[in-house]
């Protein structure tokens, strides 16, 4: 496939992100917002950088540019503005992206379903900015499952990452949870104020990891298989959230590395999408031996994503007083923190083996990662494990 180089607009859409991120690091982050504002804000600035620093080269970049860019700055509009300012960028995120599933996602009763979903956000968040702190306690948590999807309200988040490209996607992943994740606080003074639920969330997680994780094992494109990785990985959040207090100390690193880990798996796909086209997993045996940068890396990269299951109990032990009559597992817990652990553990292994392992290939041409490419996922990679030690 012969590569053109947009550099035009590849050159605008870097500079317009560095720009963006050199004015607020000028201002000192002076914006209104807590640390985890400034956090999440670099997360997006990072996955909209290298959405596009990737790209060099690539024939479909100037398709993104307008996309990552727009993408950007609601995103960063939810986690650093003011209220109610945040929500009206909140809701422009949900408009967008009823927008974007209306043109893009195939049709089908999935589709109607996830449109409906988002309509009801939408409205919902509406709602919100007219209503006092404190009420409307279930219009809140329903955002926060929306963009921090449990099963059944997984749908516009499947839909998103189904109907983007790789490159998109990432992007995509990485602003979508953090919306969620700018509203762990939120989430925590509910389960403050409704103890009765916290003993209902690790039950409803165990079963959404369940269903989620089988649906990765069974799918064979890299974009569906990875959204239903992360659902797996969320399950984790909202399962020790009932268990665990200061959600907001262990759960946003949390997230944010299973973000930019799986972004940078995005990314990783695209750049072979770029190369051979779209294909199933199992076509892609055998690359490694003639790819051994990428090889490298994406072993490395699988190595990261199965150490995330570890992340939040270890972080939320660390986060309990001694004397907390807290820190005991439910039956529920436990088999939740296996369930997540051995599914991913098959999901990614079977992936690796697929895609960077098998028998050498001659019948396709060799191209290995470029220094662009390269550069994309190192920052990914190490930005997330940063976000790990946080935890």
């Amino acid at each position: 496939m012969e590569r053109t180089v947009p550099a035009g607009l590849w050159g605008i859409g870097l500079a317009a992100i560095l720009v963006a991120g050199g004015v607020l690091t000028v201002l000192g982050w002076d914006t209104g917002s807590d640390p985890s504002g400034r956090l999440l804000a670099a997360a997006i600035l990072l996955a909209c950088f290298c959405g596009l620093l990737g790209q060099q080269g690539s024939s479909r970049v100037s398709d993104d540019v307008g996309p990552i860019l727009l993408l950007g700055g609601l995103g960063l509009g939810g986690v650093l503005g003011m209220e109610p300012f945040n929500r009206i960028f909140v809701i422009g995120l949900l408009a967008y992206t009823g927008f974007f599933l209306a043109r893009h996602m195939a049709a089908s009763l999935q589709k109607s379903l996830a449109l409906v979903h988002v309509s009801l956000a939408l409205m919902l968040a509406v709602l919100a900015i007219f209503m006092e702190e404190g009420r409307g306690v279930v219009g809140v948590l329903f955002l926060v499952l929306t963009f921090l999807p449990l099963v059944p309200f997984h749908l516009p988040f499947l839909g998103i990452l189904r109907s983007s490209r790789e490159s998109l996607g990432s992007v995509w992943l990485v602003v979508w949870l953090a919306a969620g994740l700018s509203q762990l606080q939120d989430l925590e003074a509910m389960l403050i104020l409704h103890v009765e639920w916290k003993g209902v969330l690790p039950v409803l997680a165990l079963v959404s990891s369940l269903y989620a994780s089988l649906k990765a094992m069974g799918h064979r494109l890299p974009r569906e298989g990875l959204a239903y990785a992360t659902i797996t990985f969320l399950a984790l959040l909202w399962g020790l959230s009932g268990e665990f207090s200061h959600i907001a100390e262990w759960g946003l690193p949390f997230g944010m590395a299973v973000a930019l880990l799986m972004s940078a798996l995005l990314c990783a796909y695209a750049f072979l999408h770029e190369r051979y086209g779209a294909h199933p997993l199992n076509t892609l045996q055998g690359l490694g031996a003639g790819l051994p940068r990428f090889r490298g890396i994406f072993t490395f990269l699988i190595s990261l994503i199965m150490l995330l299951p570890v992340l939040p109990v270890v972080a939320a032990f660390k986060n309990i007083p001694p004397d907390a009559p807290e820190a005991h597992f439910l039956f529920p817990v436990w088999l939740l923190l296996f369930t997540v652990w051995l599914s991913v553990s098959w999901v990614f292994t079977t992936m690796l083996h697929q895609t960077a392992f098998g028998k050498p290939r001659s019948d396709v041409p060799h191209r290995d990662l470029s220094v662009y490419e390269l550069w994309t996922l190192l920052l990914l990679m190490v930005t997330a494990s940063m976000c790990g030690m946080m935890a």
